[in-house]
């Protein structure tokens, strides 16, 4: 110590030195206030460092530093003013002092305060994975990521090199393995890449290749690194924020692999929104081309087909969805052009050939991941708005005699270019009565002199807040006449507004159509289908002003629940007892929407009568059924009533029919009548069909082959089963019967699959719904893919308890049992989509077999595609392994992507490397698809070139895996 020392403080405790201003080694001078260390705890530790010190005196400051000797203490925490705690560093054996330094340079010693026992031994103190997390995107590529570690070794990791004897690896594990157990992943050498930045560790990497899944959207793999200074007897293995305090899942880090996914897609040309609608007649062969757009950030930029991008036209029943409805049947589009970063496909829409009326829609998917499902406006991830998925902006498919009726183009309420006049009426008023005019065009209609053929209009008016587009609240009983013509283009109507005759603030419209197609609402504005949309804020203002007038006139009234404009169709037995309960809803303004429960004088009746009798003239209709009030539904009340069985047999209609204040009755149809000329419809009147009492149902299980899709197929062509189960007391009601499993098999010709249960390969069916015309019997369903050609057969088992199973054929299995003669035959020819594929070579491989043997290759050759420079577009190859027993279209297989390798003359070659463990005895092949279409599948033997020559796809000639 200095001479300038100022004092020296003696303790009863261990010596205190208190180093003050101007030591010998020239520091910074020290504040008067310098910390006191009077105690550690524990007073030794090994060498090797890393021993947890309680330090225990006084004056300690946030941020002061602890010493032994002259190495600083790891990891130091000021607790408060008299306690510091921290790690002892590596060091040799000896007494050495303790120091604590404060922020300001003052310090405090106690000397010989600790003691470091036996011979220094190496130690990893740190290891730590410098990565973060990772997200990627493959396509069915192995997806290649660096790992990169540092790793700090007293003694032999600081300084500038490598630091001698580590060793460093880099593993990779599933996400949902035991992650903390070492023995979970899979372990590569990693290389010294440098120093770090303080050139206190060493930093190593490695790659790996991590595959994505085969199926599903996303897979998540754990990378982490590990080190080892004595040879890989032991191991630390490290985290995200390193090991010295312990590794946890939590730290680790991940890389998490995607398919590509489809951003955005659209039913129709570009910039059209517009609805997509197509006409044909049942016999029509010709088909209209539909268009679709696409989008796939990174796929779909630049020139020609995204690649991996499948895309398909559907259509479907009128009141199903397509995300959901197995009903929809799906064909293959091709691709046309690019538009900016989109592209566009096209496929030719089938003809259903029945009368009736379709949805259509578009999909897009790439390499076999989740569907996006396109409408006329486009859809990307919104939940809601323009671009969310809507069921109403579909495209319509229409099969009948005579073509749809096309909507007008434009119309909108009050004279041209003037927004709609405010009206005000008395409740008493009868005369001055204002006329309302309108504008309406239609192409080839409007633009002849005179009225435009065809046309009809009405005016009507409605409570505020109700859409006159969709609400039942709303009288449209004013007719609309021409008045004249307008620019040339246009045509002039006009009407006179009705007075409601009760006090309040209503709206009032337009609305016209063309020979009775779909009607089009105008605002004041203008409506079209170009950007000018419908708008509430921009109707018509009227306002009612007066005494009430005691009301007698039914506004409106609706057969049928709220909704659902389709007249419903029932059925009875002549002995059936009246079960059926009607349900109508009627609209008096100043009464149903004013007052809560039901209201007075109004009357509610359910009438039936023979189908073609008019229910308001025909003497034959039954009345005498009264309905009764069921409730308030918002400003309407809805009525109910059981309808009668007439007992007999025969054809029948039924309608409902309200009065109020003994007025006139209105007859109420399934989609509403407010007197207007869509008003009652005998067409849109309920039926009902009374049949003869069916015998009784049977009471013994039995089970059907229903239906097969086809005789004939090719090779990988899609082919529908239906099958029906019926159990007394299991498949009655709704829904699946308890623990029943169904099952589809196909199998060779001459086997019984009753008594050769293994000669067949099996895959489960779904429940489909009740089936039509048996009661208490559930339908199933799926479809099967055979890949093997030749005489096959189709059959289906059921099981309730999963270890016994009955077999149905054709014409049930209550009908002389199961026989080989009703099972169904199928021919399953040579694959006709794709004109040559197969399994090139090798043709066996060892299961023991790594590195290059292990890699497995198949050609295939389409006209158009494969041949020239690079990988043919729309091409998905895969190789698959199983046993040879199950077809390998069906189920049993496994089956993995492939990559491009390399043209071979007009022939595309793909490669992969069989995935390791696959038994011996195991076989394996290839199949392709082109642009989603069926699985080509490929043997050794079908080598015979383009042309489809090859001798079809034959378990006997699949590749082996051998001992």
């Amino acid at each position: 110590m200095s001479s300038r020392c100022l004092r020296a403080l003696v303790l009863v405790l261990p010596l205190l030195v208190v180093a003050c201003d101007g030591d010998s080694d020239g520091g910074p001078a020290p504040s008067d206030n310098a910390p006191v260390v009077r105690e550690v705890q524990p007073s030794g530790g090994p060498v090797s460092g890393h021993t947890l010190i309680n330090v225990y005196g006084a004056g300690f400051k946030e941020g002061a530093k602890l010493y032994f000797g002259q190495q600083e203490a790891l990891r130091v925490v000021v607790v408060n003013t008299h306690r510091i705690y921290g790690y002892t560093p590596t060091a040799t054996s000896g007494v050495v002092d303790v120091r604590v330094v404060n922020p300001d340079s003052a310090h405090g010693t106690l000397v010989g305060g600790f003691t470091f026992e036996g011979a220094p031994v190496a130690n990893i103190e740190q290891a730590e994975v410098l990565n973060g997390n990772v997200d990627a995107v493959s396509n069915g590529q192995p997806v290649g990521t660096t790992v990169r570690g540092a790793v700090t070794v007293a003694g032999i990791t600081r300084g500038i090199g490598q630091g001698g004897g580590t060793r460093a690896q880099v593993g990779f594990a599933l996400a949902d393995a035991e992650l903390l157990n070492p023995d979970s992943y899979t372990w590569e050498e990693a290389s010294y890449e440098g120093d770090s930045g303080s050139r206190e560790a060493d930093i190593y990497q490695g790659t790996v290749l991590l595959q994505p899944s085969i199926s599903g959207e996303r897979r998540e793999w754990v990378v982490t690194m590990r080190f080892s200074i004595d040879n890989g007897a032991t191991w630390v293995m490290a985290d995200g924020d390193g090991s010295a305090n312990g590794v946890s899942e939590d730290m680790l880090r991940r890389v998490f692999i995607s398919r590509p996914r489809v951003d955005y897609c659209k039913l129709g040309p570009d910039n059209n929104l517009g609805p997509v609608n197509v006409f044909y007649r049942p016999g029509d062969i010709t088909r209209v081309k539909v268009a679709g757009q696409v989008y796939a950030a990174g796929v779909t930029q630049g020139g020609g087909a995204g690649s991996g991008l499948v895309a398909q036209l559907g259509y479907g029943p009128a009141d199903s969805d397509p995300r959901s409805d197995s009903g929809w049947t799906w064909v293959n589009a091709t691709y046309k052009t690019d538009h900016g970063n989109n592209d566009e496909w096209e496929a030719d829409l089938p003809n259903p050939g029945n009368v009736g009326t379709w949805r259509i829609a578009y999909r897009f998917s790439i390499s076999e991941n989740v569907w996006r499902f396109c409408d006329a406006d486009g859809v990307n991830d919104s939940d809601e708005g323009n671009l969310a998925f809507s069921l109403s902006k579909l495209g319509t498919l229409t099969v009948g005699d005579e073509a749809p009726k096309e909507a007008v183009t434009w119309c909108k309420i009050g004279l041209d270019q003037t927004p709609p006049e405010i009206i005000n009426y008395t409740t008493t008023q009868t005369s001055g009565l204002k006329t309302v005019y309108a504008q309406v065009n239609l192409p080839g209609v409007t633009d002849r002199e005179g009225a435009g053929p065809g046309l009809a209009g009405q005016l009507g008016w409605g409570p505020v807040g109700e859409d006159p587009r969709a609400s039942s609240l709303w009288n449209w009983s004013a007719q609309l006449t021409f008045d004249k013509d307008n620019f040339e283009v246009n045509d002039q109507w006009k009407g006179t507004l009705p007075n409601p005759a009760i006090n309040g603030e209503y709206r009032y419209a337009v609305r016209f159509s063309h020979d009775g197609g779909p009607i089009r609402v105008c605002d004041g504005n203008g409506v079209n289908d170009s950007g000018q949309n419908f708008e509430m804020d921009q109707l018509g203002t009227l306002n009612v002003t007066g005494q009430p007038v005691i009301p007698r006139v039914i506004g409106y009234c609706k057969l049928g629940p709220d909704g659902n404009n389709s007249p419903q169709s029932l059925a009875y037995t002549t002995g059936d007892a009246a079960s059926h309960v009607i349900i109508a809803s009627v609209n008096v303004a100043g009464l149903t929407n004013t007052t809560t429960g039901e209201v007075a004088n109004i009357v509610g009746q359910l009438g039936w009568g023979p189908a073609g009798e008019a229910p308001a003239t025909s003497d034959e209709w039954d009345w005498t059924t009264t309905a009764q009030f069921k409730g308030d539904f918002w400003d309407n009340d809805e009525y109910e009533a059981t309808l009668p069985n007439p007992g007999t047999v025969g054809n029948y209609r039924f309608a409902y029919r309200f009065q109020v204040n003994g007025g006139e009755f209105l007859y109420c149809d399934a989609d509403g009548n407010s007197s207007g000329p869509d008003g009652f419809n005998a067409d849109l009147t309920g039926s009902l069909a009374v049949s003869e009492a069916p015998d009784p149902e049977p009471t013994d299980s039995y089970c059907r082959l229903q239906s097969v899709s086809g005789t004939t197929v090719g090779s990988g062509d899609i082919v529908t089963v239906v099958g029906r189960v019926h159990i007394p007391g299991v498949t009655a009601g709704e829904g699946p019967g308890a623990n029943v499993q169904v099952q589809v098999g196909v199998g060779a010709a001459d086997a019984n699959a009753s008594t050769q249960a293994d000669a067949f390969t099996w895959k489960a069916a779904e429940y489909t719904g009740e089936a039509d015309g048996e009661a208490d019997t559930d339908e199933f369903s799926t479809t099967v893919t055979p890949a093997y050609t030749g005489d096959r057969a189709v059959s289906l088992r059921y099981t309730t308890d999963g270890a016994t199973w009955t077999y149905c054929d054709k014409d049930g299995s209550n009908v002389g049992g199961y026989t080989l003669g009703q099972q169904h035959a199928l021919t399953v020819g040579n694959h006709t989509g794709i004109g040559y594929c197969n399994l090139q070579w090798p043709f066996e491989i060892a299961a023991g077999a790594e590195g290059a043997p292990r890699t497995v290759y198949g050609q295939l050759h389409v006209d158009g595609v494969t041949p020239g420079i690079g990988q043919g577009a729309g091409v998905v190859a895969e190789l698959g392994y199983g046993p040879a027993s199950s077809d390998p279209g069906i189920s049993g297989w496994t089956w993995v992507a492939t990559t491009y390798d390399k043209d071979d003359g007009n022939n595309d070659q793909y490669s992969v490397s069989l995935p390791a463990g696959v038994p011996a005895g195991t076989s394996y092949a290839y199949r392709y698809s082109l642009n989603g279409g069926p699985f080509c599948y490929g043997d050794r033997n079908d080598r015979g070139g383009s042309g489809n020559t090859g001798n079809g796809f034959q378990g006997g000639d699949l590749g082996t895996v051998i001992p």
